[in-house]
């Protein structure tokens, strides 16, 4: 008897909740990205986009929300940005047969992006505007991405929603190189007061999602550069005679000095963050090489100082194991801390 009433009650459980889906108004929704500009500092990105949505409802019926309730929608992400702010974008308006309605629209704004800095320059970060109904939940209201008219304007799967101005354009410090529209799940751990209110709730949202990196070639003049004069000054000291270890000593001093203030520069352009990014490993590498040289200047002097042919023989066999050291300890840096 048992057996049958959780059969039962599975049976009811499905039919209720397919009930439920088959009943709630499904959004098709589209959007075509003119203008993305990214501030890494500030973490926001402004973005510049036609939407469209496409959806079936039987306005006659009493029962149902009007058109002006299923497009209140609300940018989840965005700053300054009101729920009924969708209605002012509205550009235009078709009714078309069988109680489906077209509405389309422009929007200009800003919005925030949880940045991930732990790879920087080599970071990649992915901008998001997210969209969600105020008050109706995924059992009335269920977004779906518009891919066929993406696939009739024969536009690529991993661009679509951008515009060729943005995959085109250039001198710019970053580049795009990936686009998803995904719909998924907002959940709302609150009854926010209303005990009329289920205590966690769930709504239909859809992530526009930009996948950018930054542009390379700017930071090779930006960073490689500057950093490899830096390690040359440093590298010189392994070619000075063991006696100059006054010359040592101020390249030393001095280019740890110039890594220090390139560090501090690099730092500032950066918001601030708790943990250790790419390039402060980088840096920190730098210090333990020109430490290191200076202490093998150190030794090389007192080596060389002694008299002692042995000696000085050692002091010339570690100059010349530190040429090889030293570039070689500083280029497996680079590929062990991109793991």
């Amino acid at each position: 008897m048992k057996k049958y009433l959780f059969f039962l009650l599975l049976f009811f459980t499905y039919a209720t909740r397919s009930s439920a889906a088959d009943t709630a108004i499904i959004v098709k929704y589209g959007i075509y990205i003119k203008q993305l500009v990214p501030d890494f500092k500030e973490a926001k990105f402004h973005a510049e986009f036609y939407w469209w949505a496409i959806f079936q409802n039987d306005t006659t019926n009493t029962e149902n929300p009007t058109n002006e309730d299923v497009l209140n929608f609300s940018y989840v992400n965005g700053i300054d940005c009101n729920p009924g702010d969708f209605a002012d974008e509205i550009e235009e308006t078709q009714h078309w047969g069988n109680h489906f309605h077209y509405y389309t629209g422009f929007h200009q704004g800003d919005f925030y992006f949880n940045p991930d800095y732990s790879m920087y320059p080599l970071d990649v970060q992915k901008l998001e505007i997210q969209i969600e109904h105020t008050l109706l939940d995924d059992n009335s209201l269920k977004f779906v991405s518009d891919n066929r008219s993406y696939l009739k304007s024969k536009q690529n799967p991993d661009f679509f929603g951008l515009s060729k101005n943005i995959l085109q354009q250039k001198n710019s410090v970053y580049n795009i190189f990936k686009s998803q529209v995904v719909v998924d799940k907002g959940e709302y751990n609150s009854d926010f007061g209303d005990p009329s209110f289920e205590p966690t709730t769930y709504y239909s949202r859809l992530n526009v999602g930009v996948h950018i990196n930054r542009a390379f070639s700017p930071y090779i003049a930006k960073l490689i550069i500057p950093m490899m004069i830096i390690l040359l000054l440093v590298y010189i000291v392994f070619f000075l005679p063991a006696e100059k270890i006054d010359i040592a000593a101020g390249l030393t001093v001095t280019s740890l000095l110039s890594a220090i203030a390139f560090q501090l520069s690099i730092s500032g352009e950066l918001p601030e963050i708790g943990y250790i990014i790419y390039i402060d490993k980088i840096f920190y590498t730098c210090y333990f090489l020109i430490a290191m040289s200076m202490v093998q200047s150190i030794i090389t002097f007192y080596l060389d100082k002694s008299g002692d042919e042995s000696k000085i023989k050692l002091a010339v066999r570690l100059d010349i194991i530190f040429r090889f050291l030293f570039p070689l300890m500083f280029v497996m840096s680079l590929f062990i801390f991109a793991k």
